[in-house]
C-alpha cells in the first residue's frame, strides 16, 4: 500500500491507496506548526489508517518551495517552523518507508493529468487559486523538469519594483488584504469580474510560456466557483494577439483531492 498526503499551513490530509487510481477516505487533522510534532503526528496517522496493512512507500505534497532534490523545504509562508528542514529524511525515518516530497500544486497537476480533467492530454498546465496561486506543467504524464519548481503566482503583472505579483491580485489572501475581509465574504460581482480579468492576464502569460494543449484550473476559488470562468475565457480571448488558437480550458475534476491522486502516481513512479 502507498501512503499519500497533502500538507498545507492549516490542515494535513493523509490517505492510503492499494492500487493505481484508488484512494481511501482521507483523514484530516490540523497541521502542527512545530516540525518534530508534525512528523510524529504524520507517522501515527499513517499507522492508524493503514490498520495493520503493510505500507511500502509514500509521497507528500507540501505548500512551499523545495530544494533541487526535493528533500529540504526552503520556503513556506504558512509553515515557517518547517523551513530548512529535511522533510523527506525526517518523514521516511519516522514511518520506516521511503517518503518522497513534491510541491502540492505540482502533485495536483499530476493527479489531474493522469486521473482528472487532463487525462489523454500530452502537455497540460494546471493552475490552482486558493490562499495563493500555484501552477505546474505536466508532459506525457510526468511533472516537467525544473530546478526548484514552478512559481507562477509570483510573476509580476507590470513594470517596476512595486508592480504587483499575480497572486496579490487574484488569490484569497490578496483579496482579503485588499478588501479587509475573507474572500469567502466577498459577494460583489464587480470585484470578482475584476479578479477574473486580472487572472486572465497571468493565465495568458502562462500559456505563452508553457504552450499547453489544455489548461486545468483548480484550487478553492475555482472549485467553489468564486472566480467566473466564462469571464476569464472572454478576457483571455480579447487579449490574445500572439497565438492562432488558445488551449482548451477546463475546471479540475478531482477537486481538493487532485494532489492526493498525484502523490499516488509519484510514489508508484519512484517505488
Amino acid at each position: 500500500m502507498i501512503i499519500t498526503a497533502d500538507i498545507g499551513g492549516s490542515h494535513m490530509r493523509v490517505a492510503v491507496s492499494d492500487s493505481p487510481g484508488s484512494l481511501e477516505e482521507p483523514s484530516i487533522c490540523d497541521t502542527p506548526a512545530e516540525f518534530e510534532t508534525a512528523v510524529t503526528v504524520f507517522a501515527d496517522k499513517m499507522r492508524e489508517i493503514a490498520k495493520g496493512r503493510p505500507i511500502t512507500g509514500g509521497a507528500v505534497g507540501i505548500a512551499g518551495l523545495l530544494s533541487k532534490n526535493r528533500e529540504v523545504l526552503l520556503k513556506s509562508p504558512h509553515l515557517r517552523g518547517w523551513e530548512g528542514k529535511n522533510v523527506a529524511e525526517a518523514f521516511s525515518k519516522a514511518t520506516g518507508v521511503p517518503v518522497r516530497f513534491e510541491n502540492d500544486v505540482a502533485l495536483g497537476a499530476l493527479g489531474e493529468a493522469v486521473n482528472g480533467a487532463g487525462a489523454g492530454v500530452s502537455i497540460l498546465s494546471y493552475i490552482a487559486v486558493g490562499t495563493g496561486v500555484g501552477g505546474a506543467r505536466v508532459v506525457d504524464g510526468k511533472i516537467d523538469r525544473s530546478t526548484f519548481g514552478f512559481e507562477m503566482g509570483h510573476q509580476r503583472l507590470g513594470v517596476g519594483l512595486n508592480a504587483p505579483e499575480w497572486e496579490e491580485l487574484v488569490s484569497g489572501s490578496g483579496l482579503g488584504e485588499k478588501y479587509g475581509k475573507p474572500s469567502s465574504e466577498i459577494t460583489d460581482p464587480a470585484i470578482w469580474n475584476e479578479c477574473a480579468d486580472n487572472f486572465a492576464v497571468g493565465l495568458y502569460n502562462a500559456i505563452l510560456h508553457w504552450s499547453p494543449e489544455r489548461v486545468v484550473l483548480g484550487g478553492a476559488l475555482f472549485n467553489e466557483g468564486a472566480i467566473p470562468l466564462e469571464r476569464v475565457k472572454t478576457t483571455l480571448h480579447s487579449i490574445n494577439n500572439a497565438l492562432p488558437e488558445l488551449p482548451d480550458i477546463q475546471l479540475a475534476k478531482l477537486g481538493d483531492r487532485s494532489g492526493l491522486y498525484g502523490a499516488i502516481i509519484l510514489a508508484k513512479i519512484n517505488a
